[in-house]
C-alpha cells in the first residue's frame, strides 16, 4: 500500500518545522510525515516506522499552526 500526500510547500518552509527537523537531524518533509503518522492521518509504513517520535508539544504546535494535507491518496 502506497500513500501519496499532497501538501503545500509552505509548511516545509515554516521556521518551526525546520527547527524540529534540525533537532532530529532530518528533513522538514520527514518531520511532517511523522506528524501525519502520529496524528493517524496516514498509516505507518515499516520502512521509516518510527526512527523518532515527535513530542506532545511538537504535535500540538503543528496542529495549532494548521498543518494539514490538502489531499491523502492511498493506493
Amino acid at each position: 500500500m502506497k500513500t501519496k500526500i499532497m501538501l503545500s510547500k509552505d509548511f516545509c518552509e515554516m521556521e518551526a518545522v525546520k527547527y524540529v527537523a534540525f533537532r532530529y537531524g532530518t528533513t522538514p518533509e520527514r518531520v511532517l510525515e511523522h506528524y501525519f503518522i502520529q496524528s493517524g492521518i496516514i498509516p505507518s509504513n515499516d520502512r521509516h516506522a518510527m526512527d523518532f517520535c515527535l513530542t506532545p508539544n511538537e504535535m500540538a504546535l503543528f496542529h495549532d499552526l494548521g498543518v494539514q494535507p490538502s489531499m491523502v491518496e492511498i493506493n
